[in-house]
């Protein structure tokens, strides 16, 4: 008897632990609102970029301000109903915010896209599966790559927020001994993107700190709401 209360015990764990999801936030509408489209929505960063030439001595760091904003719905070339984009950089001279140039995004089917200089780039895709791989450039004629959610549904802070469920989209990750890439995207729900790491580098001898050449961009949320 002891053994067959044993052998039921361990299958019910066993049963337990294959049906164990990451769930989804309560008032969670649905996981397309980890793309923050809707009309208004707007998100201002502070953006780091950094250019690295050792040949030359450079190493130069440039801070500047970003925004976005959802704007009205159109139709598209493909005849599908977008928004625009716009994307915004301050203006220091007269305090404002100046228009750097209006992408488009759509959320189709089951991707998430955005079209950047005519390039169209799936930015997330559902359901939201941890380690599960999508090709970005599918629908453009850039080089193939592969995104993968490298976490899902967790909480973090960032800045003075504090955001109870977010995504990460891991782009790239590549490390030799000359070469380091690295990018990844944040969302949260409801918001959009709210932080953007970006390395590609030319280093030496598998040192990330000894670097020859290349960039970096880190976009961090500083505000958020509607227009």
């Amino acid at each position: 008897m002891r053994f067959i209360f044993l052998f039921f015990i361990s299958m019910f764990l066993i049963s337990c632990k294959k049906t164990i999801n990451i769930p989804l936030k309560e008032g969670f509408s649905s996981e397309i609102d980890y793309f923050g489209l809707k009309k208004g929505n707007y998100i201002e960063y502070n953006v780091v970029h950094i250019v690295h030439d050792d040949e030359v001595d450079i190493h130069d760091t440039l801070k500047f301000k970003f925004k976005t904003l959802v704007g009205d719905t159109f139709t598209d070339n493909q005849g599908r109903k977008a928004s625009k984009f716009y994307r915004f950089t301050w203006n220091d001279l007269n305090d404002s915010w100046k228009i750097k140039d209006v992408w488009s995004t759509i959320i189709e089917g089951k991707n998430a896209e955005l079209v950047e200089e005519n390039q169209y780039i799936i930015k997330l895709t559902f359901p939201v599966k941890l380690s599960t791989p999508w090709n970005p450039s599918v629908l453009s004629i850039s080089n193939p790559d592969n995104y993968v959610y490298s976490m899902i549904h967790k909480p973090i802070n960032i800045s003075s927020y504090h955001f109870d469920s977010t995504l990460t989209v891991l782009q790239n990750k590549y490390y030799t001994l000359v070469d380091y890439k690295f990018q990844n995207e944040t969302y949260a729900r409801k918001i959009g993107m709210i932080s953007k790491y970006y390395k590609n580098l030319r280093i030496k001898n598998f040192d990330t700190l000894q670097v020859k050449k290349g960039e970096e961009w880190y976009y961090t949320l500083t505000k958020f709401g509607q227009e």
